[in-house]
């Protein structure tokens, strides 16, 4: 017996090493031939089949009596047997599994990376490489795919042994990668690739993806920061608003609160004696050329019936129930000595730009807090409600202003205040705004900071805002032989405007929405269409207004829910008679974005963006001609802000208008390219215009915008009627619209 087992163990060493090698050598050379694991298979079957013959044919050759002076050699034997038996087996299995993946990789795995990369799935792609590589780390096509789909991204902090992970796009864990100093790590070639979590002093810090990490890190132990969001130190490429753009910005460690200031807190203020103690306040001050003390200046930051606080409040008291509401109708002032008093900050515009998660004015991000927050409303909402909110930031996004550290323009007489309010439209959360530090406005309020760094620069706080400026009145016109050459850049040739027209089903009872459609005017692979909203009351012909968007129309990507906007928000028209036609103007709502801000510029972009909305402002005017139902001698034009400014050119080159209601409108401070500068158009303009103001307007200017378009502004003064509110800025009320627009279009109709 003893015999037997030397022989078997002999059988199974042998078989061990020769078929490892053997299965070994396969598997390279059918790895490198791409030849199927049926073979392989085969191959495998027959060396277990031949294993087992061996073990057979030797045990019967060497079968004898068993000998007891052996027994413990035998069990000895038996065991080492065993284990080679099982190491055996686990070649088979081993060798088996490994030849049958490497079939899955080749039939299915492979292919479907093909295919994610090739719909341009970059993450899915990285994802699954990436866990492939570490088994198949000689796969050229593994590798290959691996390669493009990933890149390196670069990581750099002021401090080391801070514990780093990373949360790869699509995945549903963090992957800790290791403790800084870290150079580069790798993570899907994709914009949003990955988050980076490091953690330092038992706090995380998360951030979204970057091609490139610097982060600054405060030192020591941030205390009272259970109401605040902390904000790691970076450097920023490039932020901006519409019309202010920063770049290679480096940001110091800062905290910025949740919420903003309540009634309730601001109470507090004003009773520990607030408006009492000069040290809270940054007087004196110069603005311009005038120089403003505390004991003059206090007296006239009061409320009703002359008690010191906001000028929405009563008797030194804030609105019943609104205690926790934002506290509203600040200065500048007001807002910087509250800071103090609470021995901390307003934010500087960088802070507050970066905490935002404010990227520029298209971002989608945007568009997400946008349309939560309590814009185009009546009031405000609670200070720690979640609308509006980015970046764990509640309300960031309307509610109220924010007033910031920073003055703008070269005199700095005006102040930065961001994130619009409740009674402002959406896309002036993404606007630059500034205004006068003595204004007391609806709508101005505060958040505060902190700047974590214990050698804190006031560079960034005391940065000038630059203002883009020219005295336009100024500018020398050209004459009407070259404007004729000007303006024939929206003329286009004259033929049928094979419109289809169709009315939108299930629309609100007594009113009809319908959609036209028509080709454009110009080369496009789209259509100009546009929406038309009536009440079927009149069964005579409608008086026709037609409508240019607010800069809304640049930053929304959808018009579907245009027609019931529509009649919301023009109803005090259409039940007059009136119908309500709003054209999508090239470059606006569904259609293609070329060009994503309503700011001027000198570009050959913003040029053909300008002429293509003119030719189609036309050729919706042509089609509300060829309608029956329309009194076409009645066509009126309305717009507000965006469509107020543009009301520059179309009403130049369109005399088919019989009159105009705009709002707070003027002439934008920024060159474009010469023959479409607005300065000439608005000489020629002879339309009948109301155009309402508001003074405080932080967007267009009273000064810069609106004075020099009343002095240039064709139209004959008996037909231009201007009305200006010294206590409005951009947003007018809706009464106030209601009010005027019906009454001025009358005076001009043809009965």
């Amino acid at each position: 017996m003893q015999n037997s087992s030397n022989k078997i163990l002999q059988i199974l060493g042998g078989f061990i090493a020769f078929g490892f090698g053997l299965l070994q050598g396969i598997d390279w050379l059918f790895t490198k031939y791409e030849i199927g694991n049926f073979y392989f298979n085969i191959i495998l079957i027959l060396l277990l089949l031949g294993f087992i013959v061996s073990i057979a044919v030797t045990f019967k050759k060497n079968r004898s009596v068993n000998n007891t002076t052996h027994k413990q050699i035998s069990k000895i034997k038996f065991a080492v047997g065993t284990i080679l038996s099982m190491i055996l087996v686990f070649l088979f299995i081993y060798f088996f599994k490994k030849i049958n993946d490497s079939d899955s990789l080749i039939n299915e795995k492979i292919p479907q990376i093909i295919k994610w990369y090739d719909n341009n799935a970059i993450n899915l792609t990285f994802l699954e490489t990436r866990k492939l590589i570490e088994d198949y780390p000689n796969n050229e096509i593994i590798k290959n795919y691996y390669d493009k789909s990933s890149k390196y991204v670069y990581l750099k902090t002021n401090l080391k042994n801070i514990d780093v992970s990373v949360l790869y796009s699509r995945d549903s864990s963090y992957t800790y990668i290791g403790k800084t100093p870290i150079d580069s790590f790798v993570v899907a070639n994709t914009g949003e690739s990955h988050k980076l979590k490091m953690s330092f002093n038992g706090r995380d810090y998360v951030e979204n993806a970057k091609d490139y990490h610097k982060y600054i890190f405060p030192k020591n132990e941030i205390t009272n920061s259970e109401n605040f969001k902390v904000f790691l130190g970076t450097n920023v490429i490039r932020m901006w608003f519409q019309g202010v753009e920063f770049r290679d910005t480096e940001i110091e460690p800062f905290m910025i609160s949740k919420n903003e200031v309540s009634n309730v807190e601001y109470q507090k203020f004003i009773e520990d004696g607030g408006y009492e103690n000069p040290s809270y306040w940054d007087f004196p001050f110069q603005v311009g050329s005038k120089i403003l003390d505390f004991n003059s200046s206090i007296k006239s930051f009061t409320g009703k019936y002359g008690k010191s606080g906001p000028s929405n409040w009563s008797y030194g008291k804030h609105p019943a129930g609104l205690e926790n509401h934002p506290v509203t109708g600040l200065s500048w002032f007001e807002a910087r000595a509250y800071s103090r008093y609470k021995k901390l900050s307003l934010p500087n515009v960088y802070q507050w730009l970066y905490a935002s998660g404010e990227t520029g004015f298209s971002a989608s991000v945007n568009k997400k807090v946008r349309d939560n927050s309590n814009y185009d409303s009546s009031q405000t909402t609670l200070v720690d409600d979640s609308r509006g909110s980015s970046n764990g930031l509640n309300n960031i996004a309307g509610n109220v202003k924010e007033w910031v550290l920073n003055p703008n323009g070269i005199n700095q007489q005006r102040f930065s205040i961001l994130g619009g309010s409740f009674s402002e439209q959406p896309y002036t959360f993404n606007n630059y705004y500034s205004l006068s530090p003595m204004d007391r406005s609806i709508g101005n309020g505060i958040r505060l900071a902190k700047t974590l760094n214990e050698n804190h620069s006031s560079l960034l706080d005391d940065k000038i805002i630059p203002e883009y400026n020219r005295n336009i009145s100024e500018l020398s016109d050209v004459s009407d032989e070259v404007f004729d050459v000007y303006k024939s850049q929206f003329d286009y040739e004259n033929s049928p405007v094979n419109a289809i027209t169709t009315t939108i089903e299930n629309f609100q009872d007594g009113y009809t929405a319908q959609k036209f459609e028509m080709p454009t005017t110009y080369e496009s692979n789209e259509k100009l269409f546009g929406y038309i909203v009536y009440s079927n009351k009149f069964n005579d012909k409608y008086n026709p207004v037609i409508i240019h968007p607010t800069a809304g129309g640049i930053i929304q990507d959808e018009d579907s829910g245009l027609p019931q906007n529509l009649l919301i928000t023009h109803k005090h028209l259409i039940d007059e008679g009136y119908a309500v036609i709003h054209p999508i103007y090239n470059n606006t709502f569904s259609r293609v974005k070329n060009y994503d801000t309503f700011w001027p510029d000198e570009s050959e972009t913003y040029k053909n963006t300008i002429i293509k909305i003119g030719k189609d402002f036309k050729r919706s005017i042509d089609y509300i001609e060829s309608r029956n139902d329309f009194k076409f001698e009645n066509l009126f034009y309305y717009g507000y802000s965006w469509g107020s400014t543009t009301s520059n050119y179309l009403l130049a080159i369109d005399d088919r208008v019989k009159a105009a209601f705009i709002l707070v409108g003027g002439l934008m401070m920024q060159k474009s390219k010469k023959e479409i500068e607005a300065h000439y158009y608005v000489r020629r303009i002879k339309t009948p215009i109301f155009h309402i103001i508001g003074k405080q307007d932080g967007i267009f200017g009273y000064k810069e915008s609106y004075l020099p378009w009343k002095e240039l502004i064709g139209t004959p003064k008996e037909n231009l009627k201007v009305i200006v509110y010294d206590e409005l800025g951009h947003g007018i009320p809706r009464d106030t619209i209601i009010k005027y627009q019906a009454n001025w279009y009358k005076q001009f109709s043809v009965k």
